[in-house]
């Protein structure tokens, strides 16, 4: 049979759409089988500052757990609080504004990976007048009680995994640090007590299924058909 010049263009054009219909659903099945899943262990941490650390252990990723997937990203989290009791006292002849600051740093650490945590609070500022020569009482003396401060950060790694993949455990520790200061007065005295830090070291794993042989193939073919649909309009112009 001879077609016309008018009848092979449709024809032609026929083909191409029904290539890339074929290649937009076959890349579809592939991208929606595809679905991540997610998995979070938690541990928790307290210990005195300044400076001061305890270890942890997390629990791996267990690909029996998960058959048919494969392991693509670790995310570590580290979120919690610097804390102490404070009290301090205007040493200078001048009345004034005191307050204090904390500034501290949470620090999580895992194998290739870590995640900190800047801590910045403040209290105060309370008007107090000049010394009375009268340690820990008086109007030049402010009891701040709890001063408390909080901060979280995160960390990722998409390489090197081998050591979140097992059945047992990761060694994670956590190191803090932190420290107070006067403001608004120029000689005083501060006293710190009951200072530490709290909180939890979150590891979270993201898996991914293992693609199938046949998904491939068909991830194959479309990339042909795509590629034969693109040669055709560059003939036809």
């Amino acid at each position: 049979m001879i077609l016309t010049s008018r009848q092979s263009s449709t024809n032609g054009a026929a083909r191409v759409a029904f290539v890339g219909c074929l290649a937009f659903l076959v890349l579809a099945s592939v991208g929606s089988a595809a679905i991540a899943g997610t998995v979070s262990y938690n541990a928790n941490f307290a210990f005195p500052l300044s400076p001061g650390s305890q270890g942890l252990s997390l629990p791996q990723w267990d690909p029996a757990l998960y058959p048919g997937q494969v392991l693509s990203k670790v995310e570590l989290k580290i979120g919690g609080n610097i804390s102490a009791t404070v009290d301090a006292e205007n040493d200078s002849a001048i009345s004034g504004n005191m307050g204090v600051d904390l500034l501290g740093l949470l620090k999580a650490s895992a194998p290739s990976l870590a995640a900190s945590a800047g801590i910045l609070q403040s209290a105060g500022p309370v008007a107090v007048g000049p010394s009375d020569g009268n340690p820990g009482s008086g109007p030049d003396f402010v009891n701040f009680g709890k001063v408390s401060g909080s901060g979280s950060a995160s960390n990722s790694l998409v390489a090197g995994l081998a050591p979140y993949i097992g059945n047992g455990n990761i060694a994670a520790t956590v190191n803090g640090n932190g420290g107070f200061s006067v403001t608004g007065v120029s000689d005083s005295t501060i006293h710190v007590s009951a200072f530490g830090a709290d909180g939890t070291v979150t590891v979270t794993y993201t898996y991914n299924p293992v693609p199938e042989p046949t998904s491939m193939a068909l991830a194959g073919l479309s990339g042909i058909g795509l590629a034969l649909a693109a040669w055709r309009r560059r003939r036809k112009s």
